[in-house]
């Protein structure tokens, strides 16, 4: 199953130091997460916030970018979607999802999550994502 995490689902993970049960997912050998160089740039601007920084450690950062480097599967090129997203910014995940194809997109992302899916995608939280897939063993 191919996987798109937002990057409100990775800041949250930080901010709740919760990281380990996002790299849980990665235990199941049939979950691949992928990534973009977009929303890696998009992770560091947000990570650049003072508000965001005072609250999150420099270890929890440095695990998070380890996670991404070493499990996650990169994905650079995919061509740009039309969509009726609200919020057109967050477009290239759309993009990434048809280029992977994904199976899932797990995001908090209300301008998402109202469209529910993106052609053979789903849009779903992490609560939905885990009860969907509930096989998978993530530690709490």
């Amino acid at each position: 199953m191919n996987v798109i995490l937002d990057t409100n689902i990775w800041i949250s993970f930080l901010f709740g130091k919760q990281l380990q049960s996002v790299a849980s997912v990665f235990d199941n050998a049939d979950i691949k997460v992928y990534v973009s160089p977009e929303q890696v740039t998009e992770i560091q601007s947000v990570l650049s916030r003072p508000k965001i920084r005072e609250h999150i450690s420099h270890e929890s950062i440095e695990a998070m970018w380890e996670l991404m480097r070493t499990r996650c599967y990169p994905i650079e090129d995919y061509p740009a979607v039309e969509s009726a997203i609200r919020d057109i910014k967050d477009a290239y995940l759309l993009s990434m999802a048809e280029a992977i194809p994904a199976s899932v997109i797990v995001t908090g992302d209300k301008d998402l999550l109202v469209l529910k899916q993106h052609r053979d995608t789903a849009i779903m939280t992490y609560q939905e994502f885990l009860v969907l897939f509930s096989g998978i063993k993530i530690q709490r």
